[in-house]
């Protein structure tokens, strides 16, 4: 390792000890590279990887590390010492351990001390997963045989994490030791060592891969990797030379492996150590050999001599690691393969075989000056090297030994024709040449009998030169001079082909050869070792004749281990080359071997039937109808081989030939048996059609007479190659018609042999890889017309030979049938191969002949739906499960996906009515027709089958273990996406009519099994028996499995998760799984540390699993309590990291989720943990704000903190989530806001943002993406609006107001954002759902609407379920469209412009809080006050201009008249004279014209609350044109005062024309309406109502001004009659009155005092006779009739009638009118002498009053402020009749008209005047009444109230006392 820079790989120690930085490992640097998929994880990488500094070691990945120098040491000292690390106070490290540490490591590896130190930082970084992977591993119930888990090992192993391996053996005491850790530091060494150099290696897959594609052809490129990836490749082999480098390492390996490893002196240990030292030494061995594979793949040119002279000298020593064997028996049989066939492939790579057979060429010379052939001794060497593996008989070594013959051959032919020309042209010049010298008939001995012309392939010499020819011959002498019996060409050439078997050696490096762990690059480099391969197997050709072994070679290195699912899930992209495009590209292998194959045809069948398939495979060269290119070759041929039965002599010798091997027909020949083919309807069809039938249909049955052969072999029977043109396709679709019959139709034809079930299977497999290539031929978009045009051309085509009425597909589906019904033995394979073969095919004719295959599996013994059995069951049982091996139950778990696929694609064209499909393509047709009760059947039956497999497949046995990762993956898949789109999606409310009805039976199934079902213990336990085996293979050692071991646990996580989001859709609190996951919760915190793959998955299933218990009643189950403190503690410092180094924005964004779901909901313990950064136990004793920023910093909350304190620069999607998480902390934990407030930046940063939001937006365009991220900006600001009305609420708790009022100016883009309509786009929405309706018959626009399946996230799936609307409608081409404009952008636009509307929505109610907050704080500040009517006015503009749809605009319109209402009554409140406060008016007049001043239509409706709230803005708005002096109403106060005692303001610019519309059409019409509405639907209209009413009739008569209205007041008053309405809603009082509560009589005096406030009004009143009205009533004869109803007397709201209404009624009357009603006055008064004789006797003085009678009101001698009110207007009422009666005709009235009301002044005086003189007895008799008088009981007297007072209540009392003493003297004065 090269000596480490500061650089972004290793920043100041400080930073990775704070937290700030998270070291990229090497580990974490593969694994990231293997899955860039989000655009934050490729910066991090990107950033990371093109770092000069990582750059560097990169390129010396292959060095060996770099020794410890002073100043390495004085690096070392700097970085440590105490000036750039400050010691932790929290103890979180230990600096002085951090430095020997480094110094134990440095010594012992032998590397640099900075390197050292940055391993020793790797380490304490990753010590909390370490710890959390060692913490106590629970238990795993289930009643599984162990022995089925134990997986068997496997040729590809992906590569161990050495920073988990070893530390099973270390016991928990020690765990924190100083031995333990330092085992750590030598595993995670070995990992960074191995990982560097696999990283090395990806990167030169990716550059070779451009160099596959060529520079200027990146349009061609995988999308998957970015370009930056394929630069650094180039630069790494640009700037080192890998190959020569990687032979020193490879050497410096090996000896390491001999020499073992000393770094511990314990025995015990040394053992582990050892056996990981060995294990990393082989891995390193074979991660440096495909790096040195992949170089020398790159490069064109022969490698120099001097690397290839190291190369098979290394080689030599040590024997091509033939007999490689570990040095420990612990790792025997575990990476030999791998390194024999990297040693193996590396050295035929050496040799650049096609390059070396062009040397010494003009070609070779322009492209190869300085390969290693221009090196003699070099050859010479090889040559040597390679005899002596030939003797040795190395199989590793055989295909370099072939190799090296024919390029000694090419050499020796090149030299002998230089020689000759130059022989030529001296014989016409010179002496003779040496032409017959016994050298030159050596030279030119060929290697075998037709390598001459082989070789002669592509040869020039003409242009050679003197110096070039004896360079030629020299080097020939030197090889030939090789001391070895014989020729050395032929003997290298015969001992490996004969010797080692190479064409065997060949083929298993084609099929079972070392690739790379990942997926993707495995596929890669297998591609490019069989191009290797098929480069020698080329070169070959020339030397053997076909055969067997060799068609068994070219086929292997041509399919590789490619079968039909693997091209179905992995179809290739077409700019790949595979070996089978190089094939049919190279005359010499179409003519040497697919000619010869063909011509043998049908007499050797599964050559030629192999060959196809392979051929078929690639997509290289297709045609333009989807057609393969192998289709030329399959349609139509002029020849076949057969043989002639015995009996058959119909044919003569043809005179003319001397060899006597050409005959000629003298009769026709059946190629099939006679007797069957005269039987068959179309033989009889065209015998009858005489010369008119088609003669390819003759030819497919007989071979005409005259047709002439040549005899291959002239024994008995004769085989015969017949110049016949017949199609091969149709020929063999005959051939499988034959097999399909009962009995064998062949009898003595000549093909009766040549049948066999590998043929059958053949063919069959033949016709399934066409029809698929065909299908992925084409793009999406013409797979509906070409593939389906292609595969009906196939299959008619195949059909052609048939009898009427039946096709290659009844038949295949035949002997389907037929083979199901055979009874194999437990150990016969052959029918299995027919019948995964058969289920190939239905899985390939499904892509475009659904209704072919639906049918057949309807009535199949597959699966038994006609309540017959299974015989999928049977042959699992009887067959697969006694062999261990499950290809037939694997080819049906991919049926069953595909026909799920399927059902889902067509679910919409299936409901389209049949004048529909016509729009459609002409190939759906075959999707339509197809039942839908069928399809429930087919898929309820395989769901059964499947299920019963998932819950007892962990008792089988299986020989390879990766089918059975693969059967739990594939299962796990199909169930969730079955799940997810059954329920990810609303639909209709009835299945049946859903479109996914053909699917509900199925998904009813897993419901059963995974949600209510309480007996699938088994499965569930199953189910974390992989996600803790997931664990185990990640961590193990000797990793077991392929990408399915890791697969299937990622799959299990993610069906779990959904599994668990479903509990809420079918109502279940807690189901049996989350039971299940709640005991392992620990385990799936351990998996989130084992492998990056499972973190997201992981992080969503746990926040699923929280989100989910918090739905349950009660307090719900504990995520701490089941996971455990210090597993919980280790897990939060892993969490804290936020997914960095990598910085993947899915994982990040779903953490801050799982963080938002545990501070919310009811995760009490955990908040704690995540909010702290400590145990709740250790929280006990002291407070939580008691806590040191350090540790703040140090919880995750804090970190959340330090997030935002950039705001302006994080990735919105990532700042979005901490927003949240912030937020809701804050509202669930208020004592967080005080955290928030000591962090240095985080207030400030937050209040930039907003303040300067609209510019951060515009510079940072690119980093929110395109336009449709503005949602990400508006709910940003919400969350940031939420968060400070939160914050500012607890600064006014500690009484500061300064930072509202610093907060203030930074809210204009809120106060704007917030309330203005959401940008709703009416037209796209209404345009959509119109086009998609008409376009999707039957289908409704809404069926796509997400469920809560899915957690609800902002963007283009937000509201129609984007991902499922993909899957249904895909096949459509208006789906897509032209351009990329089709329904689906359509709908992307929708979901953008929904989550706009959202997210302002959300900033509107955010804003409300805040609002309202600033109100209690900035009440008095004169800009607050304009801003917020601003906000008020704005609010109820917006509420007037809406394109929202109804639902959301009536939600959105309460909210914001709430917050205006919230609002204005704070400015009223607070007496504001701005002059904006007093525009409202207007505002919410317009408002409520909107929405509809008909009271009785407005208030009968959804919208009654809506309208009320108007209402109520309506009326706060009239009271601001009031003045702030005016005495309170009569209603408050309980008394009128005259109009003489009453301030108003005046203002010149009110418009009172508004104030006389509201009292016409809302207060007059308004009272009617109510009346009459509460009469016929009492229910609808309550108290309120009228009251409000009453509330605004009384400030809209305060209004200064209106009384010069009186004539339009009158008029509107007297239109309305709505002093009858008032007495009519007083008489039915009683009966509406609820509980004896008369609250509408109430109501009814209430309206009738606020008009009779206005002179004019009540002038009217009186006229109207409204006192003999009311008097009528049943309320009013209650009081009259009664002995009195005082305060204390039940109901109360008679006496409050009284008091509060009748009384300052009478008073405002008799104010109004005078002396004229003054008689009518005493007289209604008088009427109630029960009152008036309770009210004289009110105050009667009683002294003290026996305790026992002190807690009963009801006795005399309590005292009320209603009782004071009631003496004030009596005294009033009775000095005014008083008034009038001593003036008697002066005052126009008679004075004995004038009776004296019955009520006792003097008493009353008396009685006042004696409580007055006893303030201590009148102080325990107060008795306060409603909630205003209980708060005052409570107050402090006011600062000019008496002394005396002890509160509020008393001081009250005591002053109405005086100012009734007042009026009660008025009269003695």
């Amino acid at each position: 390792m090269a000596p480490v820079r500061e650089s972004t790989y290793f920043p100041p120690l400080d930073k990775c000890l704070d937290g700030r930085h998270q070291l990229f490992s090497w580990r974490t640097t593969y694994f990231g590279l293997q899955e860039l998929e989000g655009a934050d994880t490729e910066k991090s990488l990107e950033r990371h990887l093109t770092d000069s500094h990582t750059l560097e070691l990169l390129r010396s990945s292959l060095l060996l590390p770099t020794l410890p120098t002073a100043q390495t040491k004085s690096t070392f000292e700097t970085k440590t010492s105490a000036i750039n690390v400050v010691p932790s106070a929290q103890g979180r490290f230990d600096i002085k351990q951090i430095q020997d540490d480094t110094l134990w490591l440095s010594a012992k590896a032998t590397i640099d001390e900075v390197t050292a130190l940055r391993i020793v930082i790797l380490e304490w970084q990753s010590r909390p997963a370490f710890l959390l992977q060692k913490s106590d591993r629970q238990s795993f119930g289930g009643s599984f045989n162990g022995s089925s888990f134990q997986p068997t090992l496997s040729a590809v192993r992906p590569t161990p994490e050495f920073g988990r391996l070893s530390d099973d053996a270390v016991p928990a005491g020690s765990i924190n030791s100083e031995e333990t850790r330092r085992k750590r530091l030598f595993s995670i060494y070995l990992e960074e060592r191995l990982y560097k150099i696999n990283t090395c290696g990806y990167l030169l897959r990716n550059a070779h891969k451009r160099h596959e594609n060529g520079e200027n052809n990146i349009g061609q490129r995988s999308s998957a990797i970015p370009h930056w990836v394929e630069e650094i490749g180039y630069d790494i082999l640009a700037n080192w030379d890998v190959p020569g480098i990687g032979i020193n390492v490879l050497r410096s390996r090996i000896r390491d492996l001999e020499e073992g490893c000393r770094w511990f002196s314990s025995d015990e240990m040394q053992e582990s150590i050892m056996v990981e030292w060995c294990r990393s030494q082989i891995l390193e061995m074979v991660a440096i050999l495909d790096v040195t594979l992949n170089a020398l793949a790159i490069q064109d040119q022969l490698p120099p001599y001097d690397f290839v002279r190291s190369w098979f000298k290394l080689m030599n020593d040590y024997g091509f690691f033939e007999e490689f064997q570990p040095p420990l028996r612990d790792l025997y049989d575990t990476h030999e393969l791998d390194l024999q066939s990297l040693c193996s492939l590396v050295s035929l790579a050496v040799l650049k075989v096609p390059a070396a057979l062009e040397a010494f060429t003009p070609k070779g010379r322009e492209t190869d000056d300085a390969g290693y052939l221009q090196n003699v001794d070099t050859c010479g060497e090889i040559t040597e090297i390679m005899i002596n593996a030939a003797s040795e008989r190395l199989q590793v070594a055989s295909p370099a030994v072939l190799a090296w013959s024919l390029i000694l051959q090419r050499l020796r032919e090149r030299s002998i024709a230089a020689r000759d020309e130059r022989e030529d042209r001296l014989s016409m010049h010179g002496p003779p040449g040496i032409v017959g010298s016994p050298e030159a008939e050596t030279l030119e001995q060929p290697l075998f009998k037709n390598s001459r012309s082989l070789l002669r392939r592509g040869s020039s010499t003409g242009s050679d030169t003197p110096q070039q020819q004896s360079f030629l011959e020299q080097l020939v002498d030197t090889v030939m001079s090789v001391s070895v019996d014989g020729d050395p060409v032929a003997y290298l050439a015969r001992a490996a082909v004969d010797g080692s078997h190479v064409l065997n050696i060949i083929a298993t490096l084609s099929t079972s050869c070392y690739a790379p762990s990942d997926s993707d690059q495995g596929v890669q480099s297998n591609l490019r070792i069989r191009r290797i391969l098929m480069d020698l197997v080329g070169a070959v050709l020339g030397l053997i004749d076909y055969q067997p072994d060799l068609v068994a070679t070219t086929l292997a290195v041509l399919s590789g281990n490619e079968d039909y699912w693997g091209l179905l899930h992995h179809p290739m992209e077409s700019h790949e080359i595979k070996p089978a495009a190089m094939f049919m590209e190279d005359d010499i292998f179409m003519t040497k071997i697919f000619a010869v194959a063909l011509s043998r045809f049908p007499f050797e069948v599964l050559p030629f039937l192999r060959l196809c398939r392979a051929l078929a495979s690639s997509h290289a060269g297709q045609d333009g109808d989807g057609l393969p290119a192998i289709w030329s070759k399959l349609a139509t041929t002029d020849c076949l081989t057969c043989v002639l039965p015995a009996s058959f002599t119909d044919y003569q010798l043809l005179p003319d030939d001397e060899e006597s091997s050409i005959i000629s027909l003298t009769a026709d020949l059946d190629m099939f048996d006679h007797e069957h083919t005269t039987r068959s309807m179309s033989y009889k069809r065209l015998k009858q059609s005489g010369g008119s039938a088609p003669a390819h249909l003759l030819n497919l049955r007989q071979i005409p007479q005259g047709t002439t052969g040549r005899v291959l072999s002239e024994t008995k029977p004769l085989v015969v190659l017949w110049r016949h043109d017949y199609c091969p396709l149709a020929y063999l679709g005959m051939l499988l018609h034959s097999a399909s019959s009962i009995e064998p139709s062949f009898g003595n034809s000549p093909q009766s042999h040549i049948l066999s079930p590998e043929a059958i299977a053949e063919i069959i497999d033949l016709l399934s890889i066409i029809l698929l290539t065909s299908i992925r031929g084409t793009s999406a978009s013409k797979a509906s017309l070409s593939a389906f045009a292609a595969t009906q051309k196939i299959l008619d085509t195949a059909s052609e030979g048939l009898d009427l009425g039946q096709d290659i597909v009844s038949v295949i589906f035949d002997i389907f049938e037929k083979e199901l019904g055979r009874q194999p033995k437990p150990t016969e394979e052959a029918p299995l191969i027919i019948l995964l073969r058969c289920t190939q095919f239905a899985e390939a004719l499904l892509h475009v002949m659904p209704d072919r295959v639906w049918p057949f599996l309807g009535r199949s013994s597959l699966l038994g739906v006609n309540d017959s059995d299974s015989q999928l069951g049977t042959v699992l049982a009887s067959t697969e499960m006694v062999l261990g091996k499950y290809d037939l139950l694997l080819g049906c778990v991919h049926l069953f996906e595909s026909l799920a696929d399927d059902a889902i694609s067509h679910a919409v064209i299936r409901k389209s009515p049949t004048k529909s499909v016509a729009r459609f393509a002409a190939s759906r047709s075959h999707s339509t027709g197809v039942s839908q009760v069928a399809m429930k059947k087919v898929l309820l039956s395989f769901q059964r089958i499947l299920l019963d497999v998932y819950q007892s497949i962990p008792t089988w046995n299986f020989a390879v273990i990766e089918q059975r990762h693969e059967i739990n993956t594939r299962l796990s898949i199909s169930f969730n996406r079955l799940l997810t789109c059954c329920f990810g999606i609303e639909g209709q409310s009835d299945t049946n009519q859903k479109l996914t009805a053909s699917l509900m039976p199925a998904v009813e199934q897993i419901v059963r099994i995974f949600v209510s079902s309480a007996g699938a213990e088994n499965t569930l336990t199953y189910m974390i028996r992989m996600i803790q085996e997931g664990v185990t293979e990640a961590l193990s050692s000797e990793p077991r499995s392929t990408l399915y071991g890791i697969q299937q646990t990622v799959e299990a996580l993610r069906l779990a998760t959904t599994v668990l989001r479903l509990n809420t859709i079918v109502g279940l609190d807690c189901s049996p799984l989350e039971e299940k996951i709640l005991r392992h919760v620990s385990l799936l915190a351990r998996c989130y540390t084992s492998h990056p793959i499972f973190r997201h998955p992981v992080i969503e299933l746990l926040t699923v699993l929280v989100l989910s218990a918090d739905v349950a009643d009660g307090q719900p189950a504990s995520l701490l309590g089941h996971m455990g403190e210090d597993a919980a503690s280790q897990f939060l410092q892993v969490l804290a990291t936020i997914d960095e180094p990598l910085c993947h924005r899915d994982v990040s964004v779903s953490i801050w989720k799982l963080l938002s779901a545990v501070v919310s909901k009811r995760q009490q313990w955990f908040a704690i943990f995540v909010l702290t950064g400590e145990a709740p136990r250790k929280l006990i004793k002291r407070k939580i704000t008691e806590l040191d920023n350090r540790d703040r910093s140090d919880s995750i909350f804090g970190i959340a903190l330090d997030r935002l304190s950039n705001i302006g620069r994080s990735n919105a999607q990532r700042a979005l989530a901490i927003l949240e998480f912030v937020a809701l902390a804050a509202d669930s934990w208020p004592w967080t806001l005080a955290i928030a407030e000591q962090h240095p930046r985080f207030i400030t940063s937050i209040t930039e943002y907003i303040s300067q939001v609209e510019t951060v937006t515009n510079t940072t365009q690119n980093r929110l993406g395109q336009a449709g991220m503005e949602y990400y900006k508006l709910q940003m600001t919400s969350y940031i609006t939420e968060i400070l009305a939160m914050y500012t609420h607890h600064t006014r708790q500690a009484s500061n107001t300064s930072y509202a009022k610093e907060l203030l100016p930074n809210l204009t883009y809120v106060t704007t954002a917030a309330v203005i309509p959401p940008e709703y786009n009416a037209s796209l929405h209404s345009n959509l759902r119109q086009n998609f309706e008409d376009r999707f018959e039957n289908c409704k626009l809404t069926a796509f609407k997400r469920t809560t399946l899915k957690l609800p996230s902002l963007g283009e799936s937000f509201y129609y379920d984007l991902d499922i609307a993909s899957q249904i409608l895909h096949l459509d081409s208006s789906w897509t469209g032209r351009d990329q404009e089709g329904f689906a952008a359509e709908l992307a636009r929708a979901n953008v412009n929904f989550s706009v509307v959202e997210a302002r929505i959300s900033l509107f109610h955010s804003w409300k809080l805040l609002a309202v907050e600033l109100s209690k704080s900035l009440g008095t500040d004169s800009d607050y006050q304009k801003s917020m009517a601003d906000v008020t006015m704005d609010c109820l503009r917006a509420n007037t201009k809406t394109t929202l749809p109804q639902a959301i605009f009536e939600r959105l319109a309460q909210s914001r008249a709430d917050l205006a209402f919230t609002l204005l009554q704070s400015l009223i409140e607070e007496q504001s004279t701005r002059a904006e406060v007093k525009s409202v008016l207007f505002t919410a007049w317009d408002a409520l014209r909107a929405h509809g001043t008909d009271l009785a239509i407005a208030l009968d409706g959804d919208q009654a609350p809506y309208c009320r709230t108007l209402l109520k803005i309506l009326c706060l708005s009239l009271q601001a044109h009031t003045s702030s002096r005016t005495v309170p109403s009569s209603v408050e106060r309980g008394v009128t005062q005259p109009e003489y005692t009453q301030k108003r303001p005046t203002d010149a610019n009110l418009s009172l024309t508004t104030v006389l519309k509201i009292l016409k059409l809302v207060v007059a019409n308004g009272f009617r309406s109510l009346t009459t509405l509460l009469h016929d639907s009492p229910g609808r209209i309550f108290p309120d109502d009228f009251a409000l009413l009453a509330a605004i009739l009384r400030n809209s008569l305060r209004i200064p001004g209106l009384e010069r209205h009186t004539t339009a007041l009158l008029s509107t008053f007297a239109d309305a009659q709505t002093s009858r309405y008032a007495s009519t809603l007083l008489s039915w009082s009683d009966q509406l009155a609820t509980n004896r509560d008369p609250i509408y009589g109430e109501m009814s005096v209430n309206f009738l005092l606020e008009m009779s406030s206005m002179p004019a009004l009540a002038e009217a009143l009186a006229v109207e006779g409204i006192l003999n009205h009311m008097s009528d009533t049943n309320l009013i004869k209650l009081l009259r009739i009664s002995r009195g109803m005082g305060p204390f007397d039940q109901p109360v709201r008679l006496y409050n009638i009284w008091v509060r209404g009748i009384l300052p009624l009478l008073l405002n009357l008799l104010h109004a009118v005078g002396a004229s009603v003054a008689a009518e006055i005493s007289a209604a008064l008088n009427q109630f002498p029960g009152q008036l004789e309770r009210a004289s006797a009110t105050f009667a003085y009683y002294g003290k009053v026996p305790a026992t009678n002190e807690s009963d009101p009801s006795s005399a001698g309590y005292i009320s402020l209603s009782m004071i009110s009631e003496a004030q207007t009596l005294a009033v009422i009775s000095r005014m009749l008083d008034t009038y009666r001593d003036a008697g005709p002066s005052a126009g009235v008679v004075s004995s008209e004038i009776m004296e009301i019955m009520w006792d002044r003097l008493r009353v005086k008396e009685d006042v005047q004696t409580w007055l003189q006893t303030r201590s007895v009148l102080r325990e008799r107060i008795v306060p009444m409603g909630e205003r008088e209980q708060a005052w009981a409570k107050m402090r007297p006011g600062e000019n109230g008496s002394s005396r007072s002890v509160n509020k209540l008393e001081e009250k009392v005591v002053e109405d006392l005086e100012q009734l003493m007042t009026l009660l003297g008025g009269k003695d004065d």
